[in-house]
């Protein structure tokens, strides 16, 4: 059972593990909660990393791949997570620099992999298993890349951190570090499922959800391009009844993430809106 006291994280009423760092700037009332990858690979510790004085960086919590969660900074003070991004709440406020009233949970990732003949690679060189990497075009139009996958343990993990904290301190809205600093991060990405994770957290769903089904009895061509001119994806067409993230249009063209069961983006590609409709 997680929850929060003295704005500490707790296990079964027993803190996490605290790993200080040292790059805070004073007390806040937490009005957000980011969601952020950490880039790196499973042999680095990023809580750790927090830690040291040349860091420059800091997040409240660190949730490593086999779902341990780590504290490193007071839920009650300012961490250095966010840097420069903006955010305008549900009631159109806008909000700059979310330093001051965010709390930020890092969860540990490689984040964009480029391809590497058969294979995947992050941005260190390292090797990552290919069937931990999905390929999907980030919702902001950019990196179109392979992604590496969550693991269960860390889903689970954050949505029970992210539920006690939201409860302790009355946080109602949840953004990816990706919508507050859109073009300069692209964390967590779109291998992170951030409608359901917030579905789930504080139990309220996105209006104006953008995924949609393939109606077509003979399947729907995913396309490299707004036309019929272009090459398809792949050569099997999407079948009747398979769901689909919109990101984009073009004319009738619609680029699309094709989702997996889970509800994670697959591929990517451009589909006739013709043949799309709302789940």
């Amino acid at each position: 059972m997680f929850g929060v006291s003295k704005d500490r994280l707790t296990i079964n009423a027993a803190p996490v593990e605290f790993v200080k760092s040292p790059h805070i700037s004073g007390k806040m009332t937490p009005e957000f909660l980011v969601i952020h990858y950490t880039a790196s690979g499973p042999s680095s510790d990023i809580a750790s990393y927090f830690s040291k004085p040349s860091a420059q960086v800091s997040a409240h919590l660190v949730i490593t791949r086999n779902g341990t969660v780590k504290q490193c900074v007071p839920f009650n003070v300012i961490g250095w997570h966010a840097g420069k991004s903006e955010w305008r709440d549900r009631s159109g406020n806008l909000h700059v620099g979310l330093n001051q009233n965010s709390i930020g949970i890092e969860i540990e990732n490689w984040g964009p992999l480029k391809r590497a003949g058969s294979g995947w690679v992050s941005w260190t060189g390292e090797s990552v298993d290919g069937g931990k990497v999905i390929e999907a075009r980030h919702k902001f139009g950019a990196p179109n890349c392979g992604w590496e996958v969550f693991t269960d343990a860390q889903v689970e993990a954050t949505i029970n951190a992210a539920q006690a904290i939201c409860d302790a301190y009355g946080i109602k809205e949840i953004v990816g570090h990706d919508d507050i600093a859109p073009g300069r991060k692209s964390d967590p990405g779109p291998a992170w499922n951030m409608r359901s994770f917030i579905a789930k957290v504080i139990g309220r769903k996105e209006n104006g959800s953008s995924v949609m089904v393939v109606r077509s009895p003979t399947g729907l061509n995913v396309r490299k391009g707004p036309g019929a001119a272009f090459d398809m994806v792949r050569k099997t067409p999407l079948a009747d009844g398979t769901s689909v993230e919109v990101h984009e249009a073009d004319g009738s063209w619609r680029f699309v993430s094709v989702l997996d069961a889970k509800g994670l983006p697959d591929f990517s590609g451009w589909v006739h809106g013709a043949f799309l409709r709302e789940g």
